[in-house]
This record gives C-alpha cells, structure tokens and sequence, in this order.
C-alpha cells in the first residue's frame, strides 16, 4: 500500500509541474531585422560591452532569436535594479531594449509586460561580451 501511495503521489507531483510550466513560450526577438541593427548594448554584472561590428551583431541576434520567454501573470520584480541591460539601436533611430531582473524579464521602453527567461542567459550573455572584448 505504501508503494502505491508513494507512485501515485510521485505522478501527481510530475502532472503539477507539467501544468505550472505550461505557459505559451514566446520568442521576442524572433521577428527583429538584423541587417536594421546597428547597434547593441548590453551592461551585465561582469561589465558593459557595446559594438556596431555587423559579424557581431549579426552572432548575438542568432543567439537572441532562440531565446524563449514565458509571459508572466505578475509583472513585478524582485529587486529595483536589473542585473542586465540590453539595447538595440535601429539604423532609423529607434530601438528596443530588455531590463532583466533575476529571471524576470521586461521589455522598454513601456515595461508593461514581464517575462520569465531562464538563469543561463546572463553566463550566454557573459561569455559572448567577453569573447568579443578579448578579440579587440
């Protein structure tokens, strides 16, 4: 009896998790233009690294196009300032820019929405700074 208690709440605990972490996933920078870039900011943690150089531009727009992010019921954060900063210049002059807070993330100018996005994008985004600020 203790067996199937313990098997039934094991299946019941893998369904709630299947059904908390099924909110729709979205991808926003997937319809941003590359070649209308001209320029990325990102401040982190470890430093500030911004670039204008096109091959650069063009790796970390790959990178932010396969990122996922979930929409979040609660807009609030964890804490006032945000760990990361990213900012995309268009060549017209306007831009987009994403302020990160643990794992919540919002997207400027109206930071009206929030977004869940996993831990791993501050190391990804770290070691693509970092790569970038050696090769100089």
């Amino acid at each position: 009896m203790k067996k199937i208690f313990i098997a039934i709440s094991i299946i019941l605990m893998v369904l709630a998790i299947g059904i908390c972490n099924n909110s729709p996933t979205v991808k926003l920078f997937e319809n941003v233009d590359t070649e209308s870039v001209d320029k990325i900011s990102i401040a982190y943690i470890g430093g500030i690294f911004s670039t204008e150089d096109k091959s650069q531009i063009s790796e970390i727009m790959n990178y932010l196009k396969t990122l996922k992010f979930s929409k979040r019921s609660n807009n609030s954060v964890p804490n006032t300032t945000p760990d990361a900063v990213m900012g995309l210049k268009y060549k017209n002059g306007g831009g987009i820019g994403l302020k990160i807070y643990g794992d919540v993330a919002r997207v400027l100018p109206k930071e009206e929405d929030a977004y869940t996005v996993e831990m791993h994008i501050y190391d990804d985004l770290e070691g693509l700074c970092k790569k970038y600020k050696n090769s100089k």
